[in-house]
């Protein structure tokens, strides 16, 4: 053995087998855990936000939990688990959003411990290095997701994914049948949790498939029954795939990106937010060493395939788990930001991915290096995440405890509506029907709601003053480009508190409308961004097609927007594409003036 090689061994010795590594690793994990449980006391809230709002009906009772519900898209997901287990954390632990948050920090902590041991069991004691599990698990960089209770489909995702690694790890120079049936499990359960535990599937069900392939070449006695059980696992991914998309509807007008270089930037930036926001501030040199720890790790497992014959199978398990997540890298390039904090969640397991490549196939110089440069990363990222979640969780809960305040003063369900629906949901006709079914239910501070205030209703003639693409026949809107919009114009500039509108739309390709509304006065020159508001089909697919559960049975669907403004000029965008829409009432509704003293 050469010099270099020798002293680095002996490092290694030094950094890992100290009789006061495991100690450290398991104060690193708890004070990991305890920091954001008290984050989540401090800065929790019992108000829903954003999507938080669709599991309402579900959980006060007006909405009745049936497989079609559960089965039903949320935006391009189908999340029957993620549902399952907030209902029953709600009504089997407490009636409050917050306990869907404490279970996501729990959740992580599990996974984050079960990773310590794994890594034990492999080379026989705990090193120092471990403690970056904790540190990437528990980091704040997430704290966008542990504040918020519907994110859950993302932890229970990654925990799922976290199980299959720690199966592939483990699995030594062949998957045996328990093995094999805690792959298949997990795989029911990832296709349970969404587009993105699908999108980890393929990848592993190749996996499996070579795992069996070889197994039929083995001489040992059970060798055929294991092959054909692999097989029968594999069978049964591709089904519920199959299951996934069956009856599938995309997602209208969410972005698709076509080029190549875009793609592959957006990915990238995807696998690097594994170690949270605090990258974003030195891209691209967290990309090129995301990418260089990355392709070095492939390298790593390639040479074992080659060099080690019994290490074969799980080698490949590594490398496919690998492509499993770049997969989903991929996915996320072709229409979303890489950036977008939310995706932290998703992208950690690939980075638990790599410490085990250099833990199970690497030199020692290799390890070292792998695993002291994981644990550097996410260290340097500690400060700058952690001042990103608490500046995150620290302005969500002062609205929503300003919302509370406003809601326990008596300020009417409108104007809450108005003035915090960026921090609740940007489609106000959600928490307008939403809202009252909380306080029946008893539910935080909205057994303190107090309805709408009593309006003036002033119709506006269906009259169009200017139209744009689109044919206007007796309230009907014949749209014949891609971006059709009607103008009202009113006769003197008017205080309203909303606008209501009855509608129904169709166009060729069976798809929900995504309505823009604009105003301005009428000494305004044009409509501006800041005076905009967007009307679209909410997440939950299940009530699409006519808004919300409360609207399901009616012919037409109910828009309301509340707003505080004065308008004199109304700019209605129907959709974005030809169709007809169909208004049957547009509505002014003015606040009546004060009584006089």
């Amino acid at each position: 053995m050469k010099v270099g090689e020798v002293q680095t061994e002996r490092a290694e010795r030094c950094a890992g087998s100290r009789p006061y590594a495991a100690a450290c690793v398991c104060a690193v994990w708890l004070l990991s855990l305890l920091i954001p449980l008290y984050l989540v006391w401090l800065y929790g809230s019992d108000v829903p936000s954003w999507d938080d709002w669709d599991m309402v009906p579900a959980m006060t009772g007006h909405q009745p939990v049936t497989a079609s519900w559960l089965w039903s898209q949320h935006n391009e997901h189908r999340v029957p688990l993620p549902r399952l287990v907030s209902l029953a954390l709600y009504w089997g632990i407490r009636e409050d959003f917050r306990v869907g948050m404490y279970f996501n920090v729990l959740i992580m902590a599990a996974l984050a411990f079960s990773l310590i041991l794994a890594a034990k069991r492999l080379r026989g004691y705990v090193r120092y290095t471990d403690a970056f599990f904790p540190l990437l698990l528990l980091s704040w960089g997430q704290g966008l997701n542990f504040i918020w209770s519907w994110q859950l489909e993302y932890f229970l995702s990654t925990a799922l994914v976290g199980i299959v690694l720690l199966v592939i790890a483990q699995s030594g120079e062949r998957l045996g049948k328990w093995a094999a049936a805690a792959m298949g499990l997990c795989f029911i359960l990832l296709v349970m949790c969404g587009a993105h535990g699908v999108a980890a599937l393929p990848g592993l069900t190749v996996w499996l498939g070579f795992s069996a392939v070889l197994r039929l070449y083995d001489r040992d006695a059970d060798a055929k029954s294991e092959a054909y059980f692999l097989f029968g696992v594999c069978l049964l991914a591709i089904l519920l795939v199959g299951l996934y998309f069956a009856g599938y509807e995309a997602v209208p007008y969410h972005p698709t990106n076509r080029k190549i270089g875009v793609l592959l930037r957006t990915a990238a930036q995807f696998l690097t937010m594994g170690f949270g926001a605090a990258v974003r501030s030195v891209w691209p040199w967290s990309g090129i060493a995301a990418v260089s720890l990355l392709s070095l790790s492939v390298a790593v497992l390639a040479a074992a395939g080659l060099r080690r014959p019994k290490e074969r199978v799980r080698a490949a398990g590594l490398f496919l788990f690998l492509g499993a997540l770049v997969s989903l890298a991929l996915g996320i390039g072709l229409g979303r930001d890489g950036f977008e904090p939310r995706y932290a969640t998703l992208s950690i397991p690939i980075w638990c991915c790599v410490y085990f490549v250099g833990e199970i196939y690497g030199s020692a110089r290799i390890r070292l290096l792998f695993q002291t440069a994981l644990l550097i990363i996410v260290g340097a990222a500690f400060w700058p995440n952690t001042v990103f979640g608490i500046a995150y969780v620290k302005d969500l809960r002062s609205h929503l405890r300003s919302f509370e305040q406003d809601m326990s003063a008596g300020v009417p369900k409108n104007e809450l509506i108005g003035r915090y629906s960026s921090y609740l949901h940007p489609h106000h006709d959600i928490p307008d029907s939403y809202m009252p079914m909380l306080r029946q239910a008893g539910i935080g501070s909205f057994g303190l709601l107090h309805d709408a205030n009593v309006f003036r209703e002033v119709p506006i003639p269906l009259i169009p003053t200017k139209v744009n693409q689109v044919r206007w026949e007796n309230g009907i809107a014949y749209s014949i480009g891609y971006n059709p919009y009607f103008i009202f114009v009113l006769p003197a500039d008017t205080r309203i508190a909303g606008i209501r509108m009855k509608y129904t739309s169709s166009n060729a390709d069976g798809t929900c409308p995504y309505i823009s509304v604009f105003w301005k006065r009428n000494d305004q020159p044009d409509f501006t961004g800041d005076q905009f508001y967007k009307y679209s089909p909410t997440g939950d697919r299940a009530n699409w097609c006519h808004g919300v559960w409360t609207q399901l049975n009616d012919q037409e669907t109910t828009a309301i927007v509340w707003l505080s403004t004065t308008l004199g000029e109304l700019r209605i965008h129907p959709d974005f594409k030809p169709g007809v829409f169909k208004i049957s009432e547009l509505v002014l509704l003015e606040p009546d003036p004060p009584a006089a003293q």
